[in-house]
């Protein structure tokens, strides 16, 4: 009952000082109205009625008072004529003479001519005070900008860079072709070769923004390979080439060429010949290699067991090549499932020598297990076809327009990742030895990019690809699933680095947050409206008092609640933020999406005895002592491939510190 009674004082008060406060409002307005309108009326009376009719049609004014007094009606009134005389009527019968009705009539047809006139300057005028007083009001409770990002509509956005880009084209047309460039079309000079900008999701980059990279953030089905789709495609028209991470074979499907495109999959039909000798030939690109295909798990520092395995892989990779046996078959018989003891053999005199010594046989073999679980997709590599380097590809043997697909199922993932993370940084690497060149020569698009291990060379190609001609674009499903994979603080340096956001629907908080970040914050200034009201009507009072405050352009439910195909645009440089929609296009279907590669024989079961590490005769590995039992290092069953008396304990501190004393030319040198 209190509540209902103080809100029933609240409300009548508001009502009482709203009523007064648009009363006095409407005050000024009325006063001029009045004026105006007896103004007019008396100026059309004026020059309408002559003096007799004015004094008719006061007479007339006279007898009416007179007789809704209801005095005496035969009483006789003098009225003087037109032409100087006077006669007597009785006031029942005075507003009947002919000359008063012609006066009365007279006057009320200036009077409605006056109204009218004042109608027709008054209500134009009285409602452009109304827009005038509605609209000072609006904006005096309006919300200004002051400093920081912002959101405009997407018409605005283009009209924006549009006269950036024209402006900056005509500054590089300018210095290339001096007065003429005016007398070049749009179309004549891309046609020549000059810079166009390529567009995302519609809208066109600002000028040579493409090189400062982009990541697409939005969950399944939301529209990112939408968006990748459009790019490719138009990148093919332009004959610029692209690498393409393909996860779900959508891209090979709507986009392979057989007669320029390469699949590099190791299950796939289509997949060349190749191999990591292909691709490295100095110890350098051994050892980056190396740390594609044996990543760390994104923590602080990388663990010793990955450091050792990546050290025996480049020592045996160099062994190989050394010895011209440079093949994914040798590196499979000669270090994956090799004995141990010939494993050492070969590094013997080495930096993995004491990785491999069998005195310490429970690490070297923990090493090489760290190795294999890694690598094992060596082993489906297929050892026929056409030979193919990423190098060699990626350095611009190749057609104009032609797309390198790293492609694997997702059931195929676990044994494929690492392999399809080593090309993808193979071929950003080797972009990045070639001259530097202001013009894009490579597009890298990574559709998942938390599906792949970590890629050792996305940091290095968002910080300096753009000197050399690429541009990395990035899918992105949870912010969380980037920091399982590169850890929290190089998460946020990648997300930094890629400048220009396509940000769709998010489906958890974290993600929706970073998104908001990315869109930026802005300083505003609100009109915070506040009332009182008392007893005496003196107190009623409104006012209004500014506040600034710094909020986010776009809080983390809204990227929450976006339908699927909407999103938001923002590019580098000052370019404020968009709402964008993404139109799906209907692909013709080119080719299949995954064809399954038949097995190979193994050449061990091509020519029994090619390799001396296996028996042809024995299923499992001898010993060196060649006595046909199965050899071990860790004291099991098999027959020691040392006698006891003769092992050194050297535990895995030792093997730290000798590991660390050749950290200068050994893996570190990436």
């Amino acid at each position: 009952m209190k509540r209902n009674l103080l809100n029933f004082t609240r409300g009548s008060q508001l009502l009482g000082h709203f009523g007064f406060m648009f009363a006095a409002g409407l005050k000024g307005p009325l006063l001029v109205t009045f004026l105006v309108s007896a103004w007019l009326c008396y100026l059309e009376v004026t020059s309408a009625l002559t003096d007799h009719q004015m004094y008719l049609a006061w007479m007339h004014l006279y007898a009416s008072g007179y007789a809704f007094m209801e005095f005496d009606p035969g009483k006789l009134v003098e009225l003087k004529l037109a032409g100087g005389g006077t006669v007597r009527i009785p006031f029942n019968l005075v507003r009947e003479f002919p000359p008063m009705r012609e006066a009365v009539t007279a006057l009320g047809g200036s009077l409605r001519r006056g109204i009218g006139l004042s109608a027709l300057v008054l209500i134009p005028a009285f409602a452009a005070f109304w827009w005038f007083a509605e609209r000072f009001g609006g904006k005096s409770k309006e919300r200004k900008h002051e400093r920081g990002a912002m959101l405009v509509t997407l018409d605005e956005l283009e009209a924006e860079i549009d006269r950036h880009n024209r402006s900056e084209r005509a500054r590089e047309l300018q210095a290339a072709l001096g007065w003429k460039w005016r007398l070049a079309g749009a179309a004549a000079t891309e046609e020549a070769g000059f810079y166009s900008p390529a567009h995302l999701a519609g809208v066109p980059w600002p000028w040579r923004l493409e090189q400062s990279h982009t990541m697409l953030i939005g969950t399944t089905g939301t529209g990112k390979t939408v968006a990748l789709s459009q790019l490719l495609a138009e990148a093919r028209a332009r004959g610029q080439r692209a690498v393409v991470f393909d996860l779900t074979g959508a891209f090979i499907e709507t986009f392979y060429d057989p007669e320029r495109d390469i699949i590099l999959n190791p299950l796939d039909a289509r997949c060349p010949n190749w191999s990591v000798f292909h691709d490295c030939t100095s110890e350098g690109e051994f050892h980056a290699a190396a740390e594609a295909l044996v990543p760390h798990d994104g923590g602080g520092s990388e663990q010793f067991w990955v450091l050792a395995a990546r050290m025996l892989f480049v020592e045996m990779c160099l062994h190989l090549q050394r010895a011209g046996q440079a093949s994914n078959h040798a590196l499979a018989t000669r270090l994956m499932t090799a004995d141990l003891a010939q494993v050492h053999k070969l590094m013997r005199g080495t930096m993995a020598d004491p990785l491999t010594a069998p005195e310490a046989a429970r690490m070297a073999e923990s090493i090489r297990a760290v190795f294999n679980a890694n690598a094992k997709a060596l082993k489906l590599l297929p050892a026929k076809g056409p030979r193919f380097s990423v190098r060699d590809w990626t350095r611009g043997i190749s057609e104009p327009g032609s797309i390198l697909f790293l492609s694997a199922r997702y059931v195929d993932m676990s044994i494929c990742s690492q392999l399809l993370t080593l090309w993808l940084d193979t071929a950003m690497n080797t972009l990045m030895t070639m001259e530097r060149t202001p013009d894009l020569r490579i597009w890298f698009l990574v559709d998942e990019l938390g599906a792949l291990h970590r890629l050792p060379a996305l940091e290095k190609g968002l910080q300096t690809a753009r000197n050399f001609g690429g541009a990395i674009v990035t899918g992105v499903h949870a912010f969380a699933k980037l920091k399982e994979v590169y850890g929290e603080n190089m998460a946020m340096t990648l997300s930094s680095l890629a400048r220009s956001k396509l940000i769709l629907a998010t489906a958890d908080r974290e993600t929706a947050t970073w998104c908001s970040d990315f869109i930026g914050h802005r300083q505003v200034r609100d009109m915070e409206e506040g009332y009182s009201y008392g007893y005496n009507n003196a107190r009623d009072a409104v006012s209004l008092t500014p506040r600034r405050q710094i909020e986010p352009l776009l809080l983390p439910d809204q990227f929450m609640n976006l339908p699927r195909l909407s999103g938001y645009l923002k590019f580098p440089d000052g370019f404020p933020a968009a709402p964008v929609t993404l139109v799906p296009r209907r692909w013709p279907r080119m080719a299949e999406g995954f064809i399954t590669r038949a097995p190979e024989p193994r050449p061990e079961q091509q020519a029994a005895g090619e390799d001396n590490v296996f028996s042809a005769s024995s299923p499992h590995p001898t010993s060196a002592a060649g006595d046909g039992t199965p050899a071990a290092n860790d004291d099991g069953a098999g027959k020691a491939a040392l006698e006891r008396h003769q092992a050194r304990p050297i535990d895995r501190q030792v093997a730290a510190d000798t590991m660390s004393g050749h950290a200068s030319g050994g893996i570190d040198r990436l």
